[in-house]
């Protein structure tokens, strides 16, 4: 995961080549098993209908769906927006709260890695991005450097 500079105060993480490609291809075939059937809408019950019209509904939601992370130097806040066809969830993170970053093995997974936030006005870290254990390494290692924090392994 790479970290692009739009200005002096905002940057946002890039979506990865096989996420964006993978999103296409899923959408795309989807979409195409939707059209392909809808040639026989006629014939088909309103229930059949809805569960359709929901599944191409989700594809183009898997088709959108971007994370976005902003860092506000002048505010010192990080903000993480997650949006398909509409906004979905958004979360802000004072960087003077945080008191480290921390890599932790994923329960049940062998190569995945979570990096957390470790706060020190909340009891429980807040997960931040996931990954294999060298990209976590590495982007732990660029916001605690950005944040002047330690990161914790």
């Amino acid at each position: 995961m790479h970290f692009k500079q739009l200005s002096p105060t905002i940057a946002i993480m890039a979506k990865t080549r096989s996420q964006t490609i993978g999103r296409w291809i899923f959408a795309s075939l989807v979409a195409s098993i939707t059209l392909f059937n809808a040639l026989g809408f006629e014939h088909w019950s309103y229930g059949e209908v809805i569960i359709w019209s929901f599944i191409a509904l989700l594809s183009w939601h898997l088709l959108f769906a971007r994370r976005r992370i902003q860092f506000d130097l002048e505010r010192q806040l990080i903000t993480t927006k997650v949006s398909s066809l509409y906004p979905l969830t958004q979360q802000v993170i004072p960087i003077n709260h945080i008191s480290a970053f921390q890599i932790q093995q994923r329960l049940g997974q062998l190569n995945g890695y979570d990096l957390l936030i470790v706060m020190d006005t909340q009891i429980e870290p807040l997960k931040f991005q996931y990954g294999n254990w060298q990209q976590m390494q590495a982007i732990g290692k660029q916001l605690s450097t950005f944040c002047n924090v330690p990161l914790l392994s």
